[in-house]
């Protein structure tokens, strides 16, 4: 099993859930290119991925999409601290088989853990009663048309951080950011930027 998360103490804590109840060997990585890499080298039966990773608030996504198109099998588990029900469905749409908060009960991890590696979906309860909501309330399906590059960009922008900031973390032009971020304002109803960084901000912690 790989557990795929930047932060070592939580990766061992999991792992350590996991091998309680359920032996297996446990395999980690800190970023989506050592989780690439990691499943490369040892293809493991299953894989857990944190949605946040460093600095960016999407990147297990971009590691999902990536996985999914060399290996349509391998049992994928999503866990986070994010309360969006909009990113929990684009994880499942991604290829996701299930996904959980990472404050869930050690019991209720390794029921989800056993429901992913058994093949079966599973769903965080939270996340499930707030995505039917969005569904009867019939969403905008504006969050659903972002790309993995405008995610990441609204993600930034939602920290506050300049263009110039954003092009060099990112590794992309100042010219692409503003490209972005204006196609962002229309997808999403915003009236400048301040209201940009608002609706971004409600895109990752609302719903």
């Amino acid at each position: 099993m790989l557990i795929v998360d930047d932060h070592p103490v939580v990766a061992e804590g999991w792992g350590r859930i996991i091998r309680d109840r359920m032996p297996c060997e446990i395999l980690s990585a800190g970023t989506t290119l050592a989780g690439w890499r990691a499943w490369r080298n040892h293809k493991p039966d299953m894989i857990v991925v944190d949605l946040s990773l460093g600095d960016n608030k999407v990147a297990g996504l971009k590691l999902i999409e990536r996985l999914r198109r060399v290996d349509l099998d391998v049992p994928i588990l999503v866990f986070t601290m994010h309360s969006s029900a909009i990113l929990a469905r684009r994880a499942l749409r991604t290829g996701a088989q299930g996904i959980i908060n990472k404050d869930a009960p050690p019991d209720e991890i390794c029921h989800a853990f056993a429901e992913v590696a058994a093949g079966r979906h599973y769903m965080d309860s939270r996340f499930a009663r707030q995505i039917a909501l969005m569904e009867v309330k019939g969403a905008s399906s504006a969050h659903v048309a972002l790309t993995h590059r405008e995610e990441e960009i609204l993600a930034m922008l939602a920290e506050g951080l300049s263009y110039q900031l954003i092009s060099e973390r990112a590794c992309i032009s100042y010219k692409t950011v503003s490209n972005v971020a204006l196609t962002l304002k229309t997808k999403l109803g915003a009236r400048n930027l301040t209201d940009l960084v608002v609706k971004g901000i409600q895109y990752f912690e609302a719903v």
